[in-house]
């Protein structure tokens, strides 16, 4: 379910649920924009049987992007491959290599499912009702062999603006893109 706290409380907003027999699980990001931060965007997944899960990168709707990302799961990065140039669906996959696992995340369309796949393993997260004030609440199903590490990050991407995964989304993505480019050599 999604949720947002008010500016006593820090000015966050994410998701916070019950993962079935994992337990509880929040994924938080700070709502407001930080300078320090140099245009990044932070957001960190947490709960008793999870692994520690944080996902930084660009900021793009007060969310990280996948631009200049990092994906980090107790204190171990996982390497992501994205290209954003690719016209097929397949090809602007995010690949997610972690301890041995080799992810393939993908959207299925603008506003749709949004997919995890290794081997032998899929958890899918659906958009759900939408609440609000607070957002879009989230259902997501996933094969038995799924374990803590699987599900967080699955999990931990529902915060992450992945709309540049579908060519639509990367249509509408362009002019931040371009922005984004001029920005980096600014830098």
């Amino acid at each position: 379910m999604p949720y947002k706290s008010s500016a006593e409380e820090g000015s966050k907003a994410g998701l916070r649920g019950d993962v079935g027999h994992f337990g509880a699980v929040t994924v938080e990001r700070c709502t407001l924009y930080r300078p320090a931060e140099k245009g990044m965007e932070t957001v960190r997944l947490s709960g008793p049987e999870f692994p520690e899960t944080t996902f930084r990168g660009k900021r793009r709707s007060g969310q990280p992007s996948l631009f200049k990302a990092e994906l980090t799961l107790a204190g171990r990065n996982a390497e992501l491959r994205f290209n954003p140039r690719a016209l097929r669906k397949e090809d602007r996959a995010l690949r997610i290599a972690y301890e041995g696992r080799e992810y393939i995340y993908s959207a299925e369309g603008l506003g749709k499912a949004k997919v995890l796949e290794r081997e032998g393993l899929r958890v899918t997260m659906e958009p759900g009702q939408y609440i609000p004030q607070a957002g879009t609440a989230r259902t997501g199903t996933a094969t038995d062999s799924a374990d803590v590490v699987d599900l967080a990050i699955a999990i931990v991407m529902e915060e992450v603006d992945t709309d540049v995964l579908t060519l639509g989304g990367a249509a509408l993505s362009s002019p931040f893109a371009l922005m984004q480019h001029f920005s980096d050599r600014a830098e």
